[in-house]
């Protein structure tokens, strides 16, 4: 019986070495690619993907939904004649006017463009109602659409 219990122990040692090395050498668990200047990194096993960001490794989010259709119908409803010709002429005036912009793909300089905008637009509407709401009376719009002399040249 003693003999036994050592092929048992070695048999169980063996396999968990092998399933190891096989698993490690022909099954990875994650795969890292990198693409346009992002690094993506997914499970195999789950199928789970994060994209590396700001030193920190984010979860991509995916969704049943077929987002073309869904944006080519915002688009529609926008009645925009060709967004994406126009978006490429922009695109290339912007780099032309700020060249530290070219080192940038079209992709990521359209996010920043998002981020930065509508960044703006929340915090001036904010700010607007703030003096809206304090009875702050006909001061100035906060995003610099119009100062107070301006206010009052009108006004008088």
């Amino acid at each position: 019986m003693h003999k036994e219990k050592r092929y048992f122990i070695f048999g169980l040692v063996v396999g968990v070495v092998l399933a190891g090395v096989f698993l490690y050498s022909f099954a990875p668990r994650y795969s890292t690619v990198q693409s346009e200047g992002r690094i993506i990194k997914q499970d195999r096993w789950s199928g789970d993907a994060w994209r590396y960001s700001n030193g920190d490794w984010e979860k991509i989010v995916t969704s049943k939904h077929d987002w073309e259709k869904i944006d080519q119908a915002l688009l529609e409803a926008l009645d925009l004649k060709n967004p994406l010709m126009e978006r490429k002429k922009a695109l290339s005036l912007l780099r032309s006017e700020a060249p530290i912009l070219k080192q940038l793909s079209d992709d990521d300089l359209l996010e920043r463009i998002k981020y930065v905008h509508s960044k703006e637009i929340m915090i001036n509407d904010y700010l607007n109602r703030v003096i809206k709401t304090k009875g702050e009376g006909q001061m100035s719009d906060v995003g610099g659409r119009m100062s107070e002399e301006n206010q009052r040249a009108e006004d008088g």
